[in-house]
């Protein structure tokens, strides 16, 4: 399946915090819906323009839990040296916040969750 997404449909945003020993580093992701339940891409600027890395994307509602770890054998792929640590989805553009809300809080406890 190629991913494939809109710029305008971006429907919230994730805090990732990333520790390597000592070092924490903590930074955006944006969030769009695109052919998927979700895309997760790291957007920066570049020498004057702007980049994106595709930092994850959930296919389906089964992929979504076999990533977060929901599906038993399966490990949280963001767990370890890092973490999410608030979301903020949109209700309109967000199709299946409904799935992915009970979803990230069961992945990570302590997560902030914001719907607008």
């Amino acid at each position: 399946m190629a991913i494939q997404w809109k710029w305008d449909e971006k429907c919230g945003e994730a805090t990732l915090r990333q520790t390597a020993g000592d070092d924490a580093r903590e930074f955006t992701l944006n969030l769009y819906t695109g052919n998927c339940y979700l895309i997760l891409l790291h957007e920066f600027e570049e020498d004057g323009r702007q980049m994106y890395n595709m930092h994850s994307f959930w296919a389906d509602k089964k992929h979504m839990e076999n990533c977060l770890g929901l599906t038993k054998g399966k490990e949280n792929i963001y767990s370890g040296y890092q973490t999410f640590t608030k979301i903020r989805l949109d209700m309109e553009k967000c199709r299946y916040w409904k799935q992915i809300v009970p979803a990230i809080k069961k992945a990570f406890p302590d997560i902030v969750i914001e719907l607008y």
